[in-house]
């Protein structure tokens, strides 16, 4: 999203631009999918509907686009997950190239002033050489992986699994699935992202509780499942059972009263009090 958009109030051309690009999208397909994302995406967080006469976003999506609420988010939240890659993969680019450049001027200051001392042999000469091609090679090597042509093949499928990552950790996922996907000769796919989240979650480390914390602990879960069999049994005596036949009746009283008699027997085993 650009700085003209995010620093000021949009006005009714380009609110009527973004909605020509949601519909365009739309009627497009596939082909039209990043268009409409990032317009419903845009549509939302500049509020630009308001400037076209709708109160809502969603009026907006239903009236314009003949969209539902649910459908509305999918599409707005998959271009805020693709804007947030792209500015993600392009800052990453123009650092790559900062950084290229710094070390190849680095390198080639220390070649230059090493062939210029007279006093140095010819075998150092020869080694600095072999740095310098070392380090092209590394700088090389670390590219930035995801590519804006990455991103253009990724359907909104993927961008919504790609979602449910934190912020700030989408394209660090994303680049795992890339190289996998290009080692693999495969296409990225929405499993193989929900897998790649899935496995990037930080475990949960359970803590392990004493005996006494234990005891506590299924005191505190068998009083709960009393309370809801009471109410249960509450709620039965107070529905209409004129329809009910009698026996059947009986014969749930006597399942739910069988029940907390054995939920009772069980805490004084346990000596809740």
């Amino acid at each position: 999203m650009s700085n003209e958009v995010i620093n000021q109030n949009p006005s009714i051309e380009r609110a009527k631009e973004l909605e020509q690009q949601a519909k365009d999208g739309l009627n497009e397909m596939q082909l039209g999918q990043e268009k409409t994302i990032i317009a419903c995406h845009t549509m939302r967080d500049t509020k630009s509907y308001k400037i076209l006469g709708f109160d809502s976003y969603y009026a907006w999506g239903e009236s314009a686009l003949n969209l539902k609420k649910s459908r509305l988010n999918e599409l707005a939240l998959a271009g805020e997950v693709q804007q947030e890659l792209l500015t993600g993969v392009e800052s990453n680019i123009k650092q790559s190239i900062t950084t290229d450049k710094n070390e190849r001027n680095e390198v080639t200051e220390t070649a230059t002033e090493v062939t210029l001392n007279d006093s140095v042999d010819s075998e150092l000469v020869e080694e600095t050489v072999k740095t310098k091609e070392l380090a092209e090679v590394l700088v090389t090597a670390e590219k930035p992986i995801t590519s804006v042509s990455d991103l253009s093949e990724m359907g909104t499928p993927q961008l919504l699994a790609l979602a449910k990552a934190p912020k700030g950790e989408r394209l660090a996922i994303l680049d795992k699935v890339v190289v996998e996907s290009k080692l693999e000769e495969k296409p990225i796919t929405t499993i193989t992202i929900k897998e790649a989240v899935k496995a990037s979650a930080e475990p949960v480390d359970e803590l392990e509780l004493s005996e006494q914390e234990q005891a506590v602990a299924i005191k505190k879960q068998h009083k709960s499942a009393m309370g809801k069999v009471s109410k249960l049994s509450e709620a039965l005596n107070e529905l209409d059972t004129t329809m009910v036949d009698i026996e059947e009746l009986e014969n749930w009283k006597v399942y739910l009263d069988e029940v907390k008699v054995s939920i009772s027997n069980l805490e004084k085993q346990l000596g809740y009090e």
